[in-house]
């Protein structure tokens, strides 16, 4: 099963979907204005799909959640987590962040993923 995108709106779906039900999962700070954050999700999506691929899937899928640093929604995830450029990335693993970056680092995503899919085989 492939990864999947999934925007989140409020601060009670960042709770219910990364705190308490992913096992592992990566949250994307971006805004619609700003394309290098858009770029950088379909990007990290297609990456994921591939290394998953290449390990012949004995990772589980790691979902993608988007937060728009606008959304009024999202207000409390933002003032959470601050990040200071856009965009801004978490791994999470069981609840809790273990990796980030910030910017369209491609090195940084890579490794990020490479950590995503370690500690996805190991739970």
């Amino acid at each position: 099963m492939d990864s999947k995108i999934i925007p989140l709106q409020n601060i009670d779906e960042f709770k219910t979907s990364i705190l308490i039900e992913e096992r592992v999962a990566i949250l994307i700070f971006t805004a619609e204005w700003c394309q290098p954050s858009l770029n950088l999700v379909t990007q990290m999506k297609k990456e994921l799909d591939q290394q998953r691929k290449r390990l012949s899937q004995q990772t589980g899928a790691i979902n993608i959640f988007v937060v728009d640093h606008e959304k009024e929604g999202c207000y409390q995830i933002v003032k959470q987590f601050a990040p200071t450029t856009l965009p801004y990335v978490y791994l999470f693993e069981k609840g809790k962040y273990i990796a980030q970056f910030g910017g369209l680092d491609v090195f940084a995503m890579n490794k990020l993923i490479k950590k995503a899919l370690e500690s996805s085989r190991a739970l």
